[in-house]
């Protein structure tokens, strides 16, 4: 069986799953010419090569498919390099991230969200996206790194304008886009610049970063400008398209909705199921460095490789009904935050933030529908999932708990 697939194609940026289901049926990774590289859209596939291949495999290369499969720049932070330069430099915020780590954040995450909900209440409608979850977790990614709340959302915004993808767009190469580059590292070389002269200024992950020295090697500005942007945009990426996502499905399931309107500390598991039937990481990317088979393919040094955790998320091999939402299924192993050296830094803080934008959104306005002609799904390559979902409920009632 043969797919034409194209991870770039209008067809595939409005909405892969159709084309998912059809790759997956291939049964084995699908190699796409065009590009000398493969995808992988079964979850024993994409699992496999995360946990057994990493040898095989480097990130130096990128982590976006633009990256690897277009030859787009790539930031050189913890992200993009292997091995125990890669375990270095993330180890110096890694304990900022454990379970335990992310504790002394609950408190103060959860006085911004009723900051930030308190004077939405009385509206009776909203963005769940752009009026609550983006605001919180930018603002959040931004005290991570040390920036004032107000920079954080004009850069996030900002970032949002480099991702922007028009109708038939391959790449970021469009006037909003590079307008967007030019001005957001502007900024950043700007702020740099400030704490470069005045030390004391810096704080959070953005002072560390600074001051660090590796192997006789500290960061250029350049190098920190890169840090605080991959920082910024994976801190405040995908909790609030997964928010949304919540919100949206559990509208449309309302027996499950009214479980979580009654006893909203529920919505923990409507939140990870959200992440697995609709994953907002769509796809990374890697690149080969060794030959090596994986389930009939023949890989190739220099051949990049398409991650396609939306897809692997909905496998009817790994998960009974896979296309159904369903917030009380139990699942041994999932791929909603990667696996491998490289899985997400941010999964328990990410998690926490969401859960409790959720748990307080829902305390507080009870119980309420979604306006789906007003809904919106984000439109490109990289992420997937609902970037604007707009929410009714009765505003007479709602209050913070």
């Amino acid at each position: 069986m043969s797919v034409d697939y194209d991870p770039f194609s209008h067809e595939a940026m409005k909405d892969p799953h159709p084309i998912y289901d059809k790759l997956r049926a291939v049964g084995s990774p699908v190699f796409m010419e065009k590009y000398n590289a493969w995808a992988l859209a079964r979850f024993a596939d994409v699992w496999e090569c995360s946990t057994k291949h990493e040898k095989d495999i480097t990130f130096t290369a990128g982590q976006t498919p633009e990256q690897v499969l277009l030859g787009a720049p790539v930031p050189d932070t913890f992200m993009t390099k292997d091995g125990q330069a890669h375990r270095q430099w993330r180890g110096l915020i890694r304990e900022d991230y454990t379970p335990d780590g992310v504790k002394v954040h609950a408190e103060r995450i959860t006085g911004l969200v009723r900051e930030m909900l308190e004077p939405l209440l009385a509206k009776g409608e909203m963005d769940v996206y752009k009026e609550l979850a983006n605001r919180v977790t930018c603002i959040n990614a931004g005290y991570m790194l040390g920036l004032p709340p107000e920079d954080s959302e004009t850069w996030r915004a900002l970032i949002d304008g480099m991702l922007e993808r028009e109708e038939g767009q391959v790449g970021g190469g469009s006037e909003t886009n590079q307008a967007a580059v030019g001005q957001l590292f502007g900024y950043f070389f700007e702020y740099i610049g400030k704490i470069r002269q005045n030390p004391e200024l810096a704080g959070g992950h953005i002072k560390t970063f600074m001051e660090a020295e590796i192997d006789g090697h500290k960061l250029s500005d350049e190098e920190l400008a890169f840090y605080i942007f991959s920082l910024l945009v994976t801190g405040s990426e995908t909790t609030p398209i997964t928010v949304a996502g919540v919100m949206y499905y559990l509208a449309q399931n309302p027996e499950q909705k009214a479980q979580v309107v009654a006893d909203p500390v529920k919505v923990r598991k409507a939140f990870t199921e959200t992440l697995r039937i609709d994953q907002p990481t769509n796809m990374l990317a890697r690149k080969a460095v060794n030959d090596f088979e994986l389930n009939g393919a023949e890989i190739k040094a220099g051949q990049g490789l398409l991650y396609l955790y939306a897809s692997a998320n909905r496998d009817e091999e790994e998960f009974e009904s896979a296309a159904q939402f369903d917030m009380n299924r139990e699942t041994e192993r999932d791929l909603s935050f990667g696996r491998g050296g490289h899985k997400c830094l941010g999964l328990h803080l990410g998690t926490l933030m969401g859960c409790i934008i959720l748990e307080e959104l829902i305390a507080a306005i009870g119980d309420f529908e979604v306006v789906e002609d007003q809904c919106e799904r984000l439109y490109g390559e990289h992420l997937s999932g609902f970037g604007k979902v707009v929410i009714r409920w009765d505003a007479a009632n709602a209050k913070l708990r």
